[in-house]
C-alpha cells in the first residue's frame, strides 16, 4: 500500500505547487509558530526582519510622555510569493508586486523557482525596488531545494517534534515526486567561495553557517570566475566550534569523525581565522577525501548566488567511478 502524502501529487501546474508550499507553511505554523518562524528567518538570512510570536514587555517609555505598564507587539509583514516551475519571471512582473505592500510593514519579495537568478539580476532587481520610495524590500531567489534544505535542517534542530519530522519527509517526497528538486545518487552540490577558494582548495573542505539547511549530496564542487574548478567526493559533514582553550566541541557529524578529519579540520578552523574568516562556532564543515581539478564552465552572463545542483546522472550518460574521470569529461561539458 502507497504510503499517504499530504501534498497531493497528481497535478503540477504552478497554481497547485504554490497551493502545496502554502500548505506546508501553513502545517509548520500550526505544528509550531517558533518553527515557522524559524524557518523563514533562515531562508531571509536576518534574524530581526521577520517576526511573528509577540513580544511582551512591561514598564516601557510612551516615547518620552510616561510610562506604559504593558506592551504586546506583533510586527506587521508581508511576503508575497511569485512561483515558477522552470524558468525565471519577468522582471517587470516582479516589480509591479511593490502595489501590494503598505508603508509601514516589513516587506519581503521571493521568487520560488527550480532555478534562481544569478547575481547581476538580483542585484539589478534589488536596486529597481529600492527606487519605489516604500522602504526596504527584502527580495530572494529560492528554489525548492532551497525549501527542503531549510525544513530539514528545523526538523533535525527539533528530531523530538514527529509531525514536524513527517511534514519534512512529506514535503520533500513531494518535491521529489513532482521534479521540483534532482533525485538521484550522483548530485554535485557547487558552491560559490570567492575569496576562501585558495582556503578550500588547500584543506579540503567547506564551511558555511550551520543555520542553513542542505539535502544529500554526493559530490562538493568548488565554483570561482565563471566554473567549477575543483570537485571532491564529500567524506564527512561536521557542525563544530572551535577555541583555543577547549580545543575542537563537535556538535553532530554525519560519519564517525576520524582522527584524521578531527586534525584536519583544526588545521583548517586555524587557518581560516589567522585570514579573518569567523568560522569558530555555528558552522558546518564538507570535508572531501578523493579530489580533483576540473574546469565546469558556465556559459550564460553573471556568477552563481551561493549553490548550485547538477544531477551528473544528466550530465553523463554513465557517471564514472573515479573522481578525476569525472573532473576530465566535465572539462567538455558546460552550464547555463
Amino acid at each position: 500500500m502507497a504510503i499517504l502524502n499530504q501534498f497531493q501529487q497528481y497535478s503540477q501546474g504552478e497554481n497547485t505547487v504554490t497551493n502545496n508550499i502554502l500548505l506546508m507553511l501553513s502545517n509548520l505554523y500550526d505544528i509550531r509558530p517558533k518553527y515557522y518562524e524559524e524557518f523563514i528567518k533562515g531562508l531571509v538570512e536576518d534574524e530581526n526582519y521577520y517576526e511573528v510570536i509577540p513580544t511582551f514587555r512591561q514598564q516601557i517609555g510612551n516615547r518620552g510622555d510616561g510610562i506604559i505598564d504593558g506592551f504586546i507587539q506583533t510586527k506587521a509583514t508581508k511576503i508575497v510569493i511569485e512561483t515558477k516551475l522552470n524558468g525565471l519571471e519577468s522582471v517587470e512582473k516582479l516589480l509591479k508586486y511593490t502595489k501590494s505592500y503598505d508603508e509601514f510593514e516589513s516587506k519581503i519579495l521571493i521568487h520560488l523557482s527550480s532555478q534562481r537568478y544569478e547575481i547581476h539580476q538580483v542585484q539589478e532587481i534589488k536596486k529597481r525596488l529600492s527606487e519605489f520610495n516604500l522602504g526596504k524590500i527584502s527580495f530572494h531567489s529560492l528554489t525548492y531545494q532551497d525549501l527542503v534544505d531549510q525544513l530539514k535542517y528545523i526538523a533535525s534542530t527539533y528530531s523530538y517534534e514527529h509531525y514536524l519530522l513527517r511534514l519534512s519527509e512529506h514535503f520533500e517526497s513531494y518535491c521529489l515526486g513532482m521534479r521540483l528538486i534532482p533525485q538521484s545518487n550522483h548530485i554535485l552540490r557547487a558552491m560559490a567561495c570567492g575569496d576562501s577558494f585558495d582556503l578550500n582548495l588547500k584543506h579540503k573542505f567547506y564551511f558555511d553557517l550551520a543555520s542553513r539547511g542542505f539535502s544529500d549530496f554526493k559530490y562538493l564542487g568548488i565554483y570561482g570566475w565563471k566554473a567549477v574548478r575543483f570537485i571532491g567526493l564529500v567524506e564527512n559533514e561536521i557542525v563544530a566550534d572551535w577555541d583555543a582553550e577547549n580545543g575542537l566541541l563537535i556538535k553532530s557529524h554525519k560519519k564517525t569523525v576520524t582522527e584524521e578529519q578531527r586534525n584536519r579540520l583544526i588545521a583548517a578552523i586555524q587557518d581560516a581565522l589567522s585570514l579573518g574568516w569567523g568560522i569558530d562556532s555555528d558552522h558546518r564543515f564538507f570535508l572531501m577525501s578523493e579530489t580533483a581539478d576540473t574546469e565546469f564552465i558556465k556559459k550564460s552572463p553573471g556568477g552563481i548566488f551561493r549553490v548550485r545542483y547538477f544531477d551528473l546522472e544528466e550530465v553523463f550518460e554513465k557517471v564514472p567511478s573515479d573522481i578525476k574521470e569525472i573532473g576530465e569529461k566535465l572539462r567538455t561539458e558546460t552550464w547555463q
